[in-house]
């Protein structure tokens, strides 16, 4: 689906101007590229006239190649433009204008067996890619000022990475758990319209019908659907998913969920992760 909004109207006002100089970078490699992260779900809110309460100063972008040696060559080209530069502690970050931050986390062929890529030259900085190729098919196509083309992942593509980035680094950080609750809490009012809908319209046969659980499993029905065609990554989803299920009280996911979603109690998100993976066939 493709969608069409203003610079003026994004919370991100250098997004048009990098996007601008790194575009005809990716195009001239061809390579693909989308957004991911905070920069998405805030572009998807603008689109149905909600904020997040948290504005980002970075921006995340997903490429697809083979091996390291083409991202070397990108990142040459990329600190060749004027107002660009690379960080000198983290491979994967450059720095547009000295302040803001760029992150691109290659996928695709370079990733190992277990979904995770090792930066070189001694790989000690490792990060996981799983679910990066599976949301490929539902990201949507965002037009900026009738001029800057390209692509975000979907909301339930944002959530599905970041519960995968979540199991990953659960012990170093708790944003991305901010972050789950954040869309959990937001994500039916995102889906209203469609959630009258087959198949999403069953929601109003719940006995005890909230918005947080309505979405739920609209949200679980649309990642059974992302990854119909990749039952290793579904299950590997479920698997997270059942295990804080089982440990109840104690689960580290949704404690560190409510903890940094004041709003939000414990009965009520354990619920939705359970919505959620029963819509998960």
């Amino acid at each position: 689906m493709d969608y069409k909004v203003k610079s003026t109207d994004i919370q991100h006002p250098l997004l048009k101007p990098v996007l601008e100089e790194l575009i005809p970078v990716f195009e001239e490699a061809g390579i693909k590229f989308y957004i991911i992260g905070a920069v998405a779900r805030d572009i998807i809110l603008e689109l149905y006239d909600e904020k997040s309460k948290r504005v980002t100063m970075d921006l995340d972008i997903a490429i697809a190649i083979n091996d390291w040696s083409a991202f070397d060559v990108l990142a040459t080209q990329i600190v060749s433009l004027p107002n660009f530069t690379k960080d000198t502690k983290q491979q994967q970050k450059f720095l547009y204008k000295s302040n803001f931050e760029i992150d691109i986390v290659p996928y695709g062929g370079i990733k190992n067996q277990n979904d995770k890529i090792y930066w070189p030259p001694d790989e000690s900085f490792a990060m996981t890619v799983l679910g990066f190729e599976e949301v490929e098919d539902s990201l949507l196509k965002i037009q900026i000022d009738e001029e800057v083309n390209f692509e975000i992942v979907s909301l339930e593509g944002v959530f599905l990475l970041k519960l995968f980035a979540w199991k990953d680094r659960s012990n170093k950080t708790t944003k991305d758990a901010e972050d789950l609750g954040f869309l959990l809490n937001n994500y039916f009012n995102i889906n209203r319209d469609s959630s009258f809908d087959e198949p999403y319209n069953k929601v109003y046969d719940l006995e005890d019908f909230t918005e947080l659980n309505a979405g739920a499993i609209i949200l679980g029905q649309k990642l059974n659907l992302m990854l119909a065609k990749s039952p290793p990554v579904k299950a590997k989803l479920k698997s997270i998913l059942e295990e804080n299920i089982a440990k109840a009280e104690e689960s580290k996911l949704i404690n560190q969920i409510i903890e940094t979603n004041t709003i939000l109690k414990f009965d009520d998100i354990a619920e939705a992760i359970y919505l959620i993976n029963n819509e998960l066939k």
